[in-house]
């Protein structure tokens, strides 16, 4: 979400008196959108601030006894390793404090004691911070280079639209970061059939929007989109990945496949759904 759209969301909970609970540490992972900045970094100067941030700066600013609307809920195995099942809540002092007094906090704060210890060594060292910096950064920013480039070619001449992207004159200046690009498929499309045919087709996985639904609320369905996961496989296999999407999004439309790509059903799986 872009920053405007942030603090719209923060508006909307201080008025209705909500408190916004993000999964957010997607957002230590930010890069410049576009791959040819003229920055030589690809960490991007103004990284987009996190919706607790914004929560916490703007105007007006909550009471110091407040219990704020949003927490941040954050998980060391999204920035570290997917066996590192240890996070943390951040959030208004006053609401932190309740959190800490809760039965699973005052009897050792972690199912695993050891693995903090280990993610305490980790940030007060800095080996964390570096390791996002020099490492996480920079590869994710590549593969999500290369997919969006395929997207572009392959998905777009289709009626393919990306959520949240922008390819307009400002496109030096957006920043992206995560897993994961969502895309919306053309109207009467269904996400399910679309992973299903990829699937039997083309061995390759992707994830249909409505597994991302919140049972029980009608007003956000998501059946006509798919996300896809470019953290999972290597770069340079990831627009073959697109490609072989692209091909089972046009057989929807014109109930053939006209361009034989690499692969297809006798070629290597390739998974850009769920990150494992």
């Amino acid at each position: 979400m872009s920053s405007s759209k942030r603090k719209q969301l923060v508006q909307l909970a201080r008025k209705y008196d909500a408190l916004i609970i993000t999964d957010d540490v997607y957002d230590f992972l930010q890069w410049r959108a576009a791959p040819n900045s003229s920055s030589t970094s690809a960490t991007p100067k103004a990284p987009v601030p996190r919706l607790i941030d914004i929560d916490r700066t703007l105007h007006p600013t909550p009471p110091v006894d407040s219990f704020g609307n949003a927490l941040s809920n954050g998980s060391f195995s999204k920035i570290v390793g997917p066996g590192v099942r240890t996070g943390w809540a951040e959030a208004a002092p006053k609401l932190i404090y309740g959190l800490s007094q809760c039965g699973s906090s005052r009897s050792g704060g972690a199912p695993s004691q050891l693995v903090a210890t280990m993610m305490c060594e980790l940030l007060k060292s800095g080996s964390l911070q570096a390791h996002i910096k020099e490492t996480l950064v920079p590869v994710f920013a590549k593969s999500y280079a290369i997919m969006l480039a395929a997207i572009k070619k392959h998905l777009l001449p289709l009626g393919v639209t990306i959520a949240d992207v922008n390819f307009g004159e400002k496109w030096e200046e957006q920043v992206a970061g995560g897993y994961f690009v969502f895309l919306t498929l053309p109207p009467n499309v269904e996400a399910r059939e679309v992973t299903n045919r990829a699937r039997e087709e083309w061995n390759l996985i992707v994830s249909p929007g409505e597994v991302f639904e919140v049972r029980g609320d009608d007003n956000i369905k998501l059946g006509g989109q798919i996300r896809l996961c470019f953290a999972w496989e290597e770069a340079e296999d990831l627009a073959e990945g697109v490609e072989r999407l692209a091909r089972v999004v046009e057989s929807f439309g014109e109930g053939k496949v006209r361009v034989e790509a690499k692969g297809g059903k006798e070629g290597e799986k390739m998974d850009l759904g769920e990150f494992q």
